[in-house]
């Protein structure tokens, strides 16, 4: 039973081996150039007219045929009938050998010959529908069953990922206290980061600002900005006399958004408010790698889980699939290559076609899981061990981890109790006589 399991393990082992090799990949990358190929030149009947129907086969004699073909030329025959009238062509030749050259010529097929034709359009075609529908789904299970199956493996071999999980999960056990911990998110690294975010976002509009203003409508107004209280900056205003309506836009957008900077401001109405671009991280993404609830200046706030990561890249991987399933589902359709009664060599193309997004799906799952641990799972790993540092760098500085608006409020607090003491003392001290009273 061991040495069945190790046949097994070293099976897997192989198979992943040739998956993940450039070669294979190569090998089918060759393939999908030979049926793009393949395909661009079975259009060219297309852009020249010549399409016909190529679906929904239908039997009758080869005299309805005829009358059929004269009121729409895109009916056709399929391949294997018009063998089998060559054939009987080849028979009456045979039977009949004092036929002349012309003779042999105008031979004419019984109008009561049985013969198969195509009447519809692929589009027009229900069951195409459904085969192509088929093959999508196809493709995306086996693309994502591909994906699973490698992501699994990476997990167990790929050594930094195994190194980065057993850190995080020593640091989750021992080092992070939930008590001091989860505060700190709140109040410290939350904190810091959307008010980071706020003067990052105020400091690209002053930067779009300055780049959209010509320099002659924002030159005079260089020494004003520089001025470091509002008396100052009267003063400069009123030497420069009246402004121009573009100096004065200029002027009102400037004082609008540095306005923002504020620490009054970004204490009123950024630390409570929205920031454009800021995500909140949760406790819960550092003990287990979800955040249960672009552009920015700050990298945290492009952390997704796992989950989140792959439902977003879903709707491109499905859209890429159905994209290419469709391509190749009408590749050999609009065109003579037909779906019934055809050459050999047509039959295994278009298995080839059938097949083809399949196969692709192999290149594409182990391209997509290198990715995904690359730019996902280990970045996500990096991120939770970084916030993990910061915090205990932060609790060994005997940082503050309490509220802001805490803070703020024992600021306040301090001044009527420290005056209380100070009352209480200086009665003491009258009672005792040994104040600034006067004693009867």
């Amino acid at each position: 039973m061991a040495g069945t399991n190790k046949k097994l393990d070293k099976a897997i082992d192989d198979f992943s081996k040739v998956l993940t090799n450039k070669r294979s990949r190569s090998f089918f990358f060759l393939i999908l150039s030979f049926l793009v190929i393949l395909g661009i030149n079975s259009l060219l009947p297309t852009i020249q007219g010549a399409s016909h129907y190529t679906a929904d086969v239908a039997n009758m004699t080869y005299a309805e045929y005829l009358v059929l073909k004269e009121s729409d030329v895109h009916y056709e025959m399929t391949w294997l009938t018009e063998q089998k009238i060559e054939d009987y062509k080849k028979d009456y030749i045979e039977a009949n050998p004092e036929l002349t050259v012309i003779d042999k010529a105008l031979i004419e097929v019984p109008g009561e010959f049985p013969v198969k034709v195509y009447t519809k359009f692929f589009f027009e075609y229900t069951f195409w529908y459904i085969s192509t529908l088929t093959s999508l789904i196809s493709a995306v299970l086996l693309f994502y069953s591909l994906f699973n199956y490698l992501l699994t493996i990476s997990k167990d071999k790929y050594k930094k990922y195994v190194e980065l999980e057993q850190d995080l999960e020593k640091m989750s056990r021992c080092d992070l206290d939930p008590v001091t911990f989860e505060p700190w998110m709140d109040y410290v690294f939350n904190y810091k980061r959307k008010i980071k975010q706020h003067k990052g976002n105020v400091k690209y509009k002053l930067d779009l600002l300055e780049q959209k203003t010509k320099y002659e409508d924002k030159k005079r107004l260089k020494n004003y900005f520089k001025q470091p209280n509002d008396g100052m900056k009267e003063q400069v205003l009123a030497q420069l006399g009246e402004l121009t309506k573009k100096e004065l836009k200029y002027l009102t957008e400037k004082e609008r958004l540095l306005s923002y900077l504020d620490e009054d401001y970004i204490k009123e109405y950024v630390v409570n408010g929205r920031v454009k671009y800021f995500k909140y991280i949760h406790p819960m993404f550092v003990y287990t790698g979800t955040n249960t609830i672009g552009k920015t200046v700050d990298s945290y706030s492009l952390i997704k889980s796992d989950a989140q990561k792959i439902s977003n890249d879903a709707g491109v991987k499905v859209l890429f699939s159905l994209t290419l399933t469709f391509i190749f589902s009408i590749l050999f359709t609009v065109t003579a290559i037909a779906s019934a009664e055809q050459s050999v060599f047509w039959i295994i193309v278009n298995v080839i076609a059938k097949i083809a997004p399949l196969l692709m799906q192999i290149p594409l799952a182990i391209n997509y899981n290198n990715a995904f641990m690359e730019n996902q799972l280990l970045q996500n790993l990096s991120h939770r061990r970084s916030i993990g540092l910061t915090y205990l760098a932060d609790i060994n500085r005997g940082v503050n981890i309490k509220d802001p608006d805490e803070r703020f409020l024992e600021t306040i607090k301090e001044v009527p109790t420290n005056a209380e003491e100070d009352k209480s003392r200086i009665r003491q001290t009258d009672h005792d006589g040994s104040g600034d009273g006067t004693q009867e």
